[in-house]
């Protein structure tokens, strides 16, 4: 495989294929195109990978990329997921046959289809007919599937090897430590653990088919000790592996030598994965080879909950007064290494305690310390978190004390489970604990999750296999050993195998499935004690255990102090079987018992009439039975047969059977008397009367006396649970603040058989976190008495938080597949939530790259941005000093950069060192972004015209598969201009008291005003481009909702007004003189110098003066 080569994604997913209704279930694999199987890699002989079902092997046949399997393991390449499927042709049948029953299938429209989903996604995809094949065919877009990646088959871990390499070795294998993939099953990787003295180094296998196929071998030693070599002066001779942790972004192997942490896996590949020895002061001075890995393996596709990877070291070294024991943790990116202790309480009043695990609870995130000290025990400290995410010193609650040799913990998402010498789960995450069972002579030294069939299974220092069921408190035995140098892997498809190296193997492995149901089925679990039968109703039984056998055989009086009763609430939903004939589910236990004579009770539910010994075999049921109350108490009675001779009356074989007569009390024979006659327990004592006869066929002998007599195992499956809601099992579902959800599940008897209570309440919920999301329950039952649950979930509290619901069948036997429902629930962002702005006159992403919209006044939606476009500041519109950058392209200048503020600001982001546009790699998803982010390839913005005055801004609530809803209270935004600009302003919203009050709370802490959603309006005062930033306030939602709005205000008036006027009247008068001097000049007319003016500028002014006239000058003579 090369090692410079580019990252691939890679998934594990699960594969439906639906034909007809009937549901057929694939494991898968995806891995690399040249990763695939080696040609002489054949199935082995015990391979029960085929379907359960006989009419599901019959039906058809699926194969991807030339490669056939049992399991239809589909291995995903750069390429395309292909995969054909066909009919299973039928033996003797003819071409044509099988190609007409291909073609009934088409024309009814019964086309397969291909379901991929994980916890949170799911995508169903449809084949397609190729007649020519006689096949159908669906073809996958790679791009559609690689959502969770599974980076750990990327690498090459060291020097790569055959895996002949092991074969001199095997002879040393003391065991196989193996971390499987958090969220692949199938991917694992796994280290031999070689005996001391053979110079073996660090060798690793690394699987993507849970070593079923071929898989990849590994020597890390040399890079290993090149980083012992730089820090020790030793060197590292002698290097072994200890144990390793796979997370959800890196390897860890522990060593003899120290701890090594891989690089982030999610990386791209650049070459052989690259380690760092990890230096840990807490640690320095104790022997690493004593020292253990503790790891609650979840699986987490999101950066963001990366934080919830917490890894533990434990070292322990010497014993009593000499033990030194350190625990030590660290949160991801484990780069700070703190140490993990019992409060300071606890070590005064022990101080050496032996640390034996440390995991973190994500669901109350919290810290399970579990210790043991010689005087007290084994005790678990829950540890609650403080600031910067660190444990706190001191126990949320006082510590739980438990008398027995522990050895780990074990997290599950319902359930804690404490086991060593004996097993206890805890469902309230820590505070108390139910005992399961005990070991003697042995201890459970690990546990395996197999999270897909609900199934926890146990393991022993002598090889022996314990399962718990998800969510019940009961236990079965596999009757199955390990060897020592083998180990368990559970896969995707929750198929249990046991894996040991073989060096006649091409991959080095074999392998053998464990079937989980029929070792079940096999496991007996009677006891060699007497049981009293008891009806009533005709159809379900008490059996009362007997404290002692023959305890009255000599007249003695009853026990004072009955002893331990050897039924247990794990015997719910087990079967009890009598030689005569007959069943009984037990439906319910009571440990102790109001009688004395009785160790306990159990009842039960009839599933085949219990047969009476015959006549032939107990002739004394032809005679009539006469019952005497020995004592007041009734606790003794004497049953005496009427005319028959004392010879012939109960004898030894009588003692432990049971006397039952219907409508009365039954009576178990403990002993005899010289008389012929029994003494006897009631089980009723209250309805003995002094003197009782019960006629012959009123009353009949049960042989219960004991192993033998009696026997219990696991019942068959008669209950079944059903999710209504198309809800998967493990599935996670993201909850957002102040929503509901309603989950509806149907118990129903899978064996078609009617509850014989009314309105039973089949179901039980349980939730690992109440406090995180209110959960309310309602029952019901539908018109065929079924019982209907419906849960109500409701988020109150706005902060990370999750909760897993389990709904389960408590009396369901273990054989069930479908008796138990888990789910997750996480108060956190839901998935695609986002805020949207939506126009009156919506327009599609058709239409912002390729079409021009209009409007009904024909005026154009949109406005196509200028080549680098940079919007105006406050300084001017000539001077932008915005750092975004609209429609860029490298390859054309920068407009407006005339002034330095211009010419440094503006940064590129899609187009950052690129030469072109088309070297941006705008798709047509960036274009129509109105995100800042995206702003290099906005090229459309949407266009009005000026004045904007009351632009409506309607904001929608946006969900994957939800229709949009419009957003409002409690959903206030703030209103923000990405570039700065300031001539806008909001002049609407629906204003509210509960508005004011936020705005009074959130006054010092939120820098602008918060406005009601509803009633959004907008003013701009301003022209060309106004970018908005509409963001929810922060404490309303668990994520930043945030939505940008671009609009384009074009044909602005002038800026300046009365200016322009001036200027313009200034240059008519100009322009008119000088239209005057040219028509004077054109007409000849003479234009005036600068002597002529002054000469007119100096004449005199004419004076006034009286007219002379004739008549003024003759003289008058006289008269």
């Amino acid at each position: 495989m090369e090692i410079n080569r580019p990252s691939i994604k890679v998934t594990q997913v699960i594969f439906i294929i639906t034909i007809l209704l009937v549901r057929v279930q694939f494991g898968t694999t995806i891995s690399e195109p040249d990763d695939t199987d080696e040609p002489n890699d054949t199935d082995e002989p015990n391979d029960t990978d085929e379907p359960d079902d006989p009419e599901q092997q019959k039906l058809f046949q699926c194969v991807s990329g030339n490669m056939d399997s049992k399991r239809v393991r589909l291995y995903l390449g750069l390429d395309n997921l292909v995969v054909d499927c066909m009919l299973r042709k039928k033996p003797g049948g003819s071409a044509r046959q099988y190609q007409n029953q291909l073609k009934l299938y088409t024309s009814s429209g019964l086309l397969p289809t291909m379901a991929i989903y994980n916890s949170t996604n799911s995508a169903t995809f449809s084949f397609k007919l190729i007649m020519n094949a006689s096949t159908w065919r669906v073809n996958v877009p790679r791009y559609n599937i690689t959502i969770n990646t599974e980076p750990i088959l990327q690498w090459t871990i060291g020097e790569e090897l055959s895996s002949r390499i092991i074969e001199p070795h095997l002879h040393r294998v003391l065991q196989l430590q193996v971390s499987q993939s958090p969220c692949a099953g199938d991917v694992a990787v796994l280290a031999p653990v070689f005996a001391p003295g053979g110079h073996t180094g660090v060798i690793l296998s690394v699987t993507k088919s849970a070593f079923t196929a071929q898989g990849r071998w590994f020597n890390a030693t040399r890079s290993l000790c090149s980083l012992i070599n730089e820090v020790c002066v030793s060197g590292c001779a002698g290097i072994s592996i200890v144990d390793l942790k796979l997370t959800n972004c890196h390897l860890f192997l522990l060593t003899n030598r120290g701890l090594f942490i891989s690089q982030d896996l999610l990386s791209p590949v650049t070459g052989t994965l690259n380690f760092t020895l990890l230096f840990l002061p807490a640690l320095a001075q104790m022997d690493y080879s004593a020292t253990t890995l503790w790891f609650s393996s979840q699986c987490v596709t999101d950066r963001i909950y990366f934080s919830d990877d917490t890894l533990s070291l434990i070292s322990n070294e010497g014993e009593g007064e000499n033990l030194h024991s350190r625990c030590v943790y660290s949160k991801y990116p484990f780069t700070r290494w703190l140490l993990c202790q019992a409060s300071a309480v606890d070590i005064a009043k022990n101080p050496k305690h032996r640390y034996l695990s440390f995991l973190h609870d994500r669901h109350q995130h919290t810290g399970l310390l579990l210790s043991h000290t010689e005087q007290q025990g084994a005790m678990v400290s829950v540890f609650g978190v403080k600031a910067e995410e660190l444990f706190q010193r001191h126990t949320k609650f006082p510590p739980v004390i438990l008398d027995f040799q522990p050895r780990g913990i074990f997290l599950l998402d319902n359930h804690v489970i404490l086991y060593g010498s004996e097993v206890w789960t805890s469902s309230d995450r820590g505070s108390t604990f139910t005992w399961v069972f005990s070991l003697d002579n042995q201890i459970v030294i690990d546990a395996l999750s197999c999270t897909v069939i609900g199934v926890v299974v146990f393991f022993t220092d002598h090889g022996n296999l314990y399962i718990m069921k998800s969510g019940l408190a009961r236990y079965a035995w596999l009757n199955e050993t390990l060897d020592v140098a083998s180990t368990l892997l559970c896969g995707h498809m929750g198929i249990l195998t046991a894996v040991q190296l073989d060096k006649d193997k091409p991959s080095g492995f074999s392998y053998r499935n464990i079937e989980i149901d029929h070792l079940i089925e096999k496991h007996e679990m009677s006891f060699d004690k007497a049981l009293a039968l008891q009806y009533t109703t005709d159809h379900t039984v008490l059996l009362h255990e007997n404290a002692v056998i023959n305890d009255h055989a000599n007249g003695n009086n009853p026990l004072t102090v009955a002893p331990a009763s050897h039924f247990s609430p794990d015997h719910v939903g087990k079967v009890i079987y009598f030689s005569d004939g007959g069943m009984v589910v037990i439906t319910e236990v009571f440990r102790t018992h109001y009688l004395k004579g009785f160790s306990g009770v159990v009842v039960g539910e009839i599933l085949e009439p219990i047969k009476g010994a015959s006549l032939n075999a107990e002739p004394v049921q032809l005679y009539d039975l006469l019952v005497k109350k020995g004592e007041p108490e009734g606790l003794i009675v004497t049953l005496q047969l009427k005319d028959l001779d004392p010879s012939q009356g109960f004898n030894m074989s009588h003692v432990g059977k049971a006397v039952v007569a219907p409508g009365f009390s039954s009576y178990l024979i403990t002993g005899l008397l010289p008389s012929g006659s029994a003494l006897a327990k009631p089980t009723m004592p209250a309805l003995v009367l002094p003197l009782t006869s019960h006629r012959s066929g009123e009353w009949l002998l049960f042989h219960s006396a004991g192993r033998g007599s009696w026997g219990m195992k696991e019942g068959p499956c008669r209950h079944a649970l059903q999710s209504l809601n198309g809800v998967r099992n493990n599935a996670l579902m993201r909850i957002n603040v102040r929503e509901k959800l309603n989950f509806t599940f149907k118990a129903f008897m899978s064996d078609y058989s009617l509850s014989m209570v009314y309105h039973k309440k089949f179901m039980r919920v349980v939730l690992t976190n109440p406090l995180a999301i209110r959960v309310t329950a309602r029952h019901s039952w539908d018109d065929t008495n079924n019982h209907m649950l419906t849960l109500t979930a409701f988020s109150h509290l706005c902060k990370k938080a999750t909760t897993t619901v389990t709904v389960y069948i408590p009396e369901a036997s273990l054989l069930c597949r479908s008796s138990s429902f888990t789910f997750t629930l996480q108060n956190s962002c839901p998935e695609g939530l986002q805020i949207v702005y939506v126009s009156q006159q919506p327009i599609s992403d058709h239409e912002w790259i390729h079409a021009d919209p209009e409007d009904h006044m024909d005026n154009k939606r949109l406005f196509n941005l200028p080549v680098n476009y940079r919007p105006p500041s406050q300084l001017g519109v000539l001077i932008p000093t915005s750092d975004n950058i609209y429609n860029a392209d490298p390859s054309h200048p920068r407009p407006r950069e005339h002034y330095p503020i211009s010419k440094n600001s503006g940064r590129y982001k899609q187009c950052a060192g690129k030469r072109s546009a088309e070297e941006c790699g705008c798709t047509d998803i960036l274009k129509v972004s109105p995100l800042a982010i995206n702003s290099d390839c906005r090229q459309r913005v949407l266009r009005l015209t000026f004045p904007v005055t009351d632009f409506n801004i309607t904001l929608f609530l946006r969900r994957t598969n939800h229709a949009d809803h419009p957003l409002c209270s409690p959903y206030f935004v703030t209103v923000t201009e990405v570039n700065n600009r300031t001539s806008w302003k909001v002049t609407g919203t629906h204003a509210t008291p509960t508005m004011d009050r936020m705005r009074q709370y959130l006054e010092d802490s939120l820098k602008n005003n918060l406005y009601n959603p509803e009633g959004l309006q907008i003013s701009l005062y301003g022209s060309e481009l106004f970018h908005f930033r509409i963001s929810v306030i922060p404490g309303v939602v668990l994520c930043d909702l945030v939505e940008e709005v671009q609009i384009y205000v074009d044909e602005p008036p002038l800026a300046f007004p009365t200016q322009h006027l001036v200027n313009n009247m200034a240059a008519i008068i100009l322009g008119g003189l000088l239209l005057f001097g040219f028509l004077l000049i054109y007409n000849g007319v003479a234009m005036p110098t600068k002597s002529s003016i002054k000469t007119l500028l100096k004449k005199h002014k004419p004076t006034i003066s009286p007219t002379r006239t004739q008549n003024s000058t003759t003289t008058q003579g006289p008269e």
